[in-house]
């Protein structure tokens, strides 16, 4: 006789194709529900005794060894001595030093031909390297040294974030705030100005370009150190009792954008960068040059033209 625990109501086996149609339209209560050993999967299912847990044991064990070797081996080659890695950091410090050294013959090369400069100047007109060396002064051309004050101003500090929304806004110092700062300075009677190690003078932009600021058309970021040379008390009072202090204390007010004030008794400013001379051309008694410029060579714009102009002066 037939097990009925194993039948549908139609005599049918559980995996007949029509069973479950056939079980639908009637009273699927009715059907018998699988005996756990007769279950698809159980057969299917290895068998769990000592034998297989030693070989998991055992393949586990292998695999992690194989792992730690690996991981082992990896490092070991990232550590070597001719690992691009190790390659790189040496190549690295070697044009490092080259470049210090180069930037050491520089130095001496300047001095040199500043050493020269004076005395030629001293042989043809007595008190000209003098006015040479107030001439440059006044042009950025040499650093200075000397008591001052030192400006920081900083964006805000990230504002309260919106719902929704991981990080707040931060408010940006503009070229506009920087051009008033340094204005203020040299308003309230500083002698050298620089930010960020770019000195100011009387021909350098302060402006933007995207996000950055561009001072001499060389971008900086945050915070804009403005190092200003000078008496410090009078340079900071008569900063903030001025339009550009009263700038600086609205926009820390409304934007929360920080500054900071520092004084010394030895700061320096860099020399500013001067162009490379293009051409050059000596002067007769009647204005006109000694020389002509070939017909196939460019001829200079009036304001290099025999007057030994820079780049900088150029349009």
């Amino acid at each position: 006789m037939r097990d009925r625990e194993r039948e549908t109501p139609h005599g049918e086996t559980p995996y007949s194709p029509t069973s479950l149609l056939r079980a639908l339209t009637e009273n699927p209560y009715s059907v018998a529900p699988l005996r756990p050993h007769q279950h698809p999967a159980a057969e299917a299912a290895p068998p769990d005794n000592r034998y297989t847990r030693t070989i998991t044991l055992l393949l586990a064990l292998v695999l992690g060894f194989a792992v730690a070797v690996s991981v082992l081996d990896l490092r070991q080659q990232a550590a070597a001595e001719d690992s691009p890695r190790a390659l790189l950091e040496t190549e690295v410090r070697q044009t490092r030093a080259e470049a210090e050294q180069l930037e050491e013959h520089r130095a001496q090369l300047e001095g040199q031909i500043a050493d020269a400069q004076a005395a030629v100047l001293e042989e043809g007109d007595a008190g000209a390297a003098q006015r040479l060396e107030a001439f440059e002064t006044a042009g950025t051309g040499v650093a200075l040294s000397g008591p001052g004050v030192v400006l920081e101003v900083q964006d805000s500090a990230p504002l309260p974030a919106s719902p929704g929304v991981s990080t707040g806004t931060i408010n940006r110092v503009t070229d506009g705030d920087l051009q008033f700062a340094v204005n203020g300075l040299w308003a309230a009677g500083a002698e050298a100005i620089a930010v960020n190690g770019q000195r100011i003078g009387p021909t350098t932009a302060i402006r933007t370009a995207g996000s950055a600021v561009l001072v001499d058309f060389r971008p900086l970021s945050p915070p804009y150190r403005i190092t200003a040379l000078g008496d410090p008390e009078s340079l900071r009072t008569a900063f903030e009792g001025a339009g550009a202090g009263e700038h600086l204390q609205e926009i820390s007010t409304r934007y929360g954008i920080r500054r900071s004030w520092e004084q010394a008794e030895d700061l320096t400013v860099p020399a500013r960068s001067s162009g490379t001379l293009r051409e050059a051309t000596a002067l007769e008694e009647g204005g006109e040059a000694a020389s002509e410029i070939a017909p196939d060579e460019q001829p200079p714009t009036p304001s290099t033209a025999a007057t030994g102009g820079t780049e900088e002066d150029s349009p």
